[in-house]
């Protein structure tokens, strides 16, 4: 076989014959490339206000990232949470530790489902935990849940530093393993790289464990885009936003999931059909059929894990 050394450049020439600035395109075109929160003109509000520090959360700040942020906040008995909407169909509801996608009765709130620019205000009672969700069908389940005043432990092997690697570790897709490759890079010297590392997950189900990861990543990577508005107790103040609209960072963790289900439903259907096609002919083995039905899903998650990196890395 012949071989012929690559091209290796700035960006601007290919690899090879693979066409690579194409390849970067592409996969800019299919995960997105880092956009911008503004408030606009509040488009209505509900719901109440207190005497102390009002603290801002974004709800999804822009369509089709299904994130808060930040995903955690700490207050104090008085102060307020104000909700600001940046995208179209989502909700700010209730839940609790136990059941984060669940509506609770215990002194629920819910803004009912809006859009861009509504705001959403509750006054903090007590210094509990208080979780609450998104409750558009689908939303809390691929991670859009929050919590005001999380459960801390610090340097415990329950909290989000000392569970981290073994969620990663757990995660089958490669999906989790490949964000955290790619958040280590983006927040590396940024003092929010370590931020939420004492959530506590003692009293969170085992399903939520890779939301809460994904959750923490992406205010990390937040953080490193937007340096300003992280105090020094680690604190994040969006007050700021207003003058100098955030930039909100491409939602690989999302996006790598989404493309891991598309990969996985095309090897299903593709085994499918080569099962049909086995049966009629009788000349195929069944276990060398299931071999190579998981090795192509891996691969392709691999790939597609590998785009995401270097899309988003070359669009920043």
């Amino acid at each position: 076989m012949s071989y012929s050394t690559p091209s290796y450049g700035s960006g601007s020439s290919s690899w090879g014959s693979s066409d690579y600035d194409n390849c970067v395109q592409q996969c800019i075109a299919s995960f997105g490339t880092p956009a911008t929160y503004a408030p606009t003109a509040t488009s209505g509000s509900s719901g109440s206000y207190g005497t102390g520090s009002t603290i801002t959360v974004i709800v999804a700040p822009t369509q089709g990232v299904l994130r808060y942020v930040p995903f955690a906040v700490n207050a104090s008995v008085g102060d307020t949470i104000q909700f600001m909407w940046g995208a179209n169909n989502h909700t700010v509801t209730k839940s609790s530790e136990l059941t984060p996608c669940n509506k609770t009765s215990d002194a629920p709130f819910a803004s009912g489902e809006q859009n861009q620019s509504f705001v959403f205000s509750q006054v903090v009672n007590d210094t509990n935990p208080t979780f609450f969700y998104c409750g558009t069908p689908g939303h809390c389940e691929k991670g859009m849940f929050g919590i005001i005043n999380p459960p801390s432990a610090l340097d415990a092997p329950t909290s989000v530093a000392g569970m981290m690697s073994s969620v990663v570790s757990n995660d089958t897709s490669g999906n989790l393993a490949t964000y955290a490759s790619y958040t280590a890079n983006q927040t590396s010297g940024s003092a929010g790289a370590n931020w939420g590392a004492n959530i506590d997950m003692s009293n969170m189900p085992s399903w939520a464990y890779d939301a809460v990861v994904e959750n923490v990543m992406f205010t990390r990577n937040v953080l490193a885009m937007n340096p300003d508005i992280m105090n020094a107790d680690g604190s994040v103040n969006l007050a700021s936003i207003g003058s100098t609209p955030m930039m909100v960072p491409a939602d690989v963790g999302s996006a790598l999931n989404a493309a891991s289900d598309s990969s996985s439903s095309s090897a299903t259907v593709s085994s499918a059909a080569s099962s049909s096609a086995s049966s009629a002919s009788s000349t195929s083995s069944p276990v060398g059929a299931a071999k190579n039905g998981a090795m192509s899903v891996t691969s392709s998650r691999a790939v597609v894990g590998a785009a995401v990196l270097v899309a988003t890395y070359f669009a920043l």
